[in-house]
């Protein structure tokens, strides 16, 4: 389950960007980045705080403030705040495609949104050129 806010910072939309894309997210502790893969996209995840475990390919770590964790394209990628507080990341990706995946699937902060089933949320990883795993209800997973 993902449980953060996300703000852009660079992008097409914000500022004209043509190749990249810059945002922060705060992660709830326990939080969960999803596991998903960017086909064309190379991503830069910048941890300002906090703590994560992150799963990358088939390897697996601890990270902490000041960890920079490089995800290649095709490359699956997950991670959860194992801390007691809010972890912060920065995330650069080489292309800015994958704004449109955050666009279709969040909701403006203070706003309220309708909740997305799973295939809807694999929609939106579709229009970003990324692609989820989706995982039915009741399966053990680490995460």
């Amino acid at each position: 389950m993902v449980s953060s806010e996300f703000l852009i910072k660079v992008s097409p939309s914000t500022n004209g960007s043509k190749h990249l894309l810059v945002g922060a997210e705060e992660v709830s502790p326990g939080g969960v980045i999803p596991k998903h893969r960017h086909h064309g996209e190379e991503e830069i995840l910048f941890i300002q705080a906090g703590s994560a475990h992150v799963w990358l390919g088939d390897k697996e770590y601890d990270a902490k403030a000041g960890a920079v964790v490089f995800i290649p394209s095709q490359t699956w990628i997950s991670l959860k705040n194992t801390g007691a507080e809010n972890m912060s990341l920065l995330f650069v990706f080489n292309e800015p495609s994958f704004e449109q995946m955050l666009l279709c699937a969040s909701v403006p902060k203070g706003q309220t949104g309708s909740l997305l089933s799973r295939e809807g949320v694999a929609e939106c990883y579709e229009h970003g050129d990324a692609e989820l795993e989706v995982v039915k209800p009741g399966l053990d997973r680490k995460q």
